[in-house]
């Protein structure tokens, strides 16, 4: 069975009150009918801000909903008021102390009905976990059914001991990872029980463009090969490894121009203008949502994603490009390795030359570019299939977190 597909816009949660709300309030808020069971309790940080990591988690609790009632404690850091900034990070552990609070009510509570029977929670990737374990350390008291969302390969390429600590909170605790690779290195490095551990990729959770048809839209002929970048702009995410590849193909006389896209972190803007300023053809379109994402893709004809983060997981951007029809061209890290192939792109290995490998592809789409469209088409129609069998484990998943056991 496919779940319909309901991923809009992203909602803004608001910042909770410094009165935490009554049980029955959390359920009111959380839009679920009064007469059905007991709950399901969310833990993570919902947009904003808005990331691959909060926006995930607020596609799950939209899922979660249309199955069971859902209440939500939002950790997000968000910084308010005039000290906003440099208080921040005890407004941080304020909220965290508050969400705490309201769990302790939750599974208190003398009627049943508005006892949460299961924790979902996105879990942090670094030493928030340690502000994490003791919501789970509460959900195994209570008897609950924990799931762990893993997002972060943080804690896989580098294990460590707080990653072991809340593991060990929940020694019956369910992990939803997104690869095979991710799920392999979780259980061996964590000596977690296999059948515990399930793939459940970003394929189902990233939203699908407004039209469905596996039909490319019709684009206006150019010999000009628009190439994309869209990510947060930092150093480790390959922007100016990516500028190099567009100088580089167009001293060779490959026709390239290029758009840019997203907010530029702090430490780089004054290198990140300077670069833009010298590379031809190329324009920065500042962050973009929405429709402006959507002509972003129609309008380029392959992204570039030249990460080099060490603790890359399953850029959901990757996904985002394939549903346009885009192939990508990027660093194998994380779980990238699984979300290309050569029939979407080029997956280029960790310690290799991306440069190299970008010129090669680019060339080869300069001599080849009068099948773009066909490409493109056969690009959407393989996304579309992947698709579906996504929303099936999904389904699945979402209906095991959802279920009240007896």
């Amino acid at each position: 069975m496919t779940i319909p597909n309901t991923l809009g816009p992203i909602a803004r949660q608001p910042v909770d009150d410094d009165i935490p709300p009554s049980p029955a309030q959390s359920l009111a808020q959380a839009g679920a009918p009064a007469a059905v069971a007991r709950p399901v309790l969310f833990l993570g940080p919902l947009p904003p801000p808005h990331h691959g990591f909060s926006a995930s988690n607020q596609r799950m609790v939209d899922q979660i909903r249309q199955h069971a009632p859902v209440v939500v404690l939002d950790v997000a850091p968000r910084a308010s008021g005039r000290f906003g900034g440099r208080f921040g990070g005890l407004q941080a552990l304020g909220n965290r102390a508050r969400q705490l609070w309201r769990m302790v009510r939750l599974v208190t509570d003398g009627q049943l009905a508005n006892r949460p029977h299961t924790l979902y929670m996105g879990l942090s990737g670094g030493l928030g976990q340690l502000l994490d374990a003791p919501f789970v350390a509460l959900a195994h008291w209570s008897g609950m059914a924990i799931y762990f969302h893993h997002h972060s390969f943080a804690y896989i390429n580098r294990p460590t001991w707080y990653t072991r600590l809340i593991l060990r909170c929940a020694p019956r605790g369910r992990h939803l990872t997104l690869c095979d690779r991710m799920r392999a290195e979780l259980a061996r490095l964590y000596r977690l029980t296999p059948d515990r551990v399930q793939v459940l990729s970003n394929l189902s959770l990233i939203d699908l463009p407004a039209s469905t048809s596996t039909e490319a839209p019709v684009r206006r002929h150019s010999e000009v090969i628009n190439v994309g970048f869209l990510s947060n702009i930092t150093a480790a995410k390959g922007i100016f490894t990516f500028l190099e590849v567009v100088r580089l193909a167009q001293e060779i006389g490959i026709p390239v121009c290029a758009r840019i896209a997203g907010p530029v972190a702090r430490d780089i803007r004054a290198r990140f203008d300077t670069e833009l300023a010298r590379t031809p053809c190329t324009r920065y379109l500042g962050p973009i949502h929405g429709t402006e994402k959507e002509a972003f893709f129609q309008e380029i004809d392959v992204l570039m994603f030249p990460t080099t983060y060490h603790n890359e997981a399953a850029p959901l951007i990757v996904l985002e490009a394939h549903s346009h029809g885009v192939p990508v061209v990027a660093h194998d890290r994380g779980c990238i390795g699984s979300m290309i192939d050569e029939r979407n792109g080029v997956l280029v290995p960790a310690d290799a030359d991306f440069a190299e490998a970008a010129i090669a592809y680019l060339r080869n789409m300069m001599f080849a570019h009068s099948q773009a469209e066909s490409q493109r088409a056969a690009l959407l129609a393989d996304f579309q299939a992947q698709r579906e069998r996504a929303e099936a484990v999904l389904a699945r998943a979402v209906a095991d977190i959802s279920h009240c056991p007896d």
